[in-house]
């Protein structure tokens, strides 16, 4: 395996939203353009505002080109993304955001069962996966319990044991580990990057932990007001030059690594 084969290309993206004629006030892409590769963690960083979760629910079709001005390409193993239905798509991109709910009773282990929708549903030969995902997920214990009164924490453990139980290829994190006590930030993190180089898929990661980001990413892009302005290496990217010009109010320097749990 490596991380020179591509599995996800975007090439040129810029987006505004929908707002009278007046596209370009409310622009929040501009020019985007990067590579993921098998088995990479790649982290999308940047303040609030930089365009990372719009970013994120283009690749994934929560947004749609139509709702906005959209321009550039989106491709997936030579898929056209905007192009393939729903379903497909859905095996090949799996999203989770920072908060993961449910409004109606339903048990830990059939939420995490409905990712197994897109591969036809509840079949013998998937509840293999459905196990594999609360097993990796630090779910198990859960599986009996009514999401709606689990923690933040625990809740996003469900999310993302959906993700897993999708199958997909890539994996695309909106500060997902954010409501995570440290213990399994780190256990989740080590699992995810893990998963990432043993099933030949692929991660996108939006954190402002970046102590976390440090210590299991293995490449960063920088967007600052919808643009690219850094791409490379997590070492790379973590100089103090760009943390001064991401984040110029931050005091410096920045701690290179978490605490690791004993």
């Amino acid at each position: 395996m490596s991380l020179c084969e591509k599995i996800l290309k975007v090439n040129q993206v810029s987006y505004s939203w929908r707002a009278g004629s007046w596209f370009e006030k409310f622009q929040v892409l501009k020019d985007i353009s990067f590579d993921l590769g098998v088995g990479e963690v790649k982290a999308v960083l940047g303040p609030n505002g930089s365009g990372k979760s719009t970013l994120f629910k283009l690749l994934s079709g929560l947004i749609t080109p139509q709702v906005g001005r959209f321009s550039g390409q989106i491709q997936s193993k030579n898929y056209n993304l905007f192009k393939v239905t729903h379903q497909f798509r859905a095996r090949l991109i799996s999203y989770l955001g920072s908060d993961f709910n449910s409004e109606f009773p339903l048990m830990v282990q059939d939420a995490v069962a409905l990712g197994r929708l897109c591969a036809g549903g509840l079949r013998a030969e998937n509840i293999a996966s459905v196990e594999y995902a609360l097993e990796s997920c630090f779910c198990k214990d859960l599986r009996k319990r009514d999401v709606r009164t689990l923690s933040g924490g625990q809740r996003q453990l469900v999310g993302l044991a959906r993700l897993l139980a999708q199958s997909p290829r890539i994996l695309v994190l909106d500060e997902s580990l954010s409501k995570m006590d440290l213990d399994h930030q780190y256990r989740v993190s080590e699992m995810l990057a893990k998963w990432a180089k043993t099933e030949n898929g692929a991660i996108l990661w939006i954190s402002h932990d970046l102590n976390l980001v440090s210590h299991w990413a293995d490449s960063v892009l920088w967007l600052l007001r919808g643009e690219k302005v850094g791409e490379g290496s997590t070492a790379q990217m973590f100089s103090i030059e760009m943390i001064r010009k991401i984040y110029p109010g931050a005091p410096l320097p920045l701690q290179k690594k978490m605490v690791i749990p004993s």
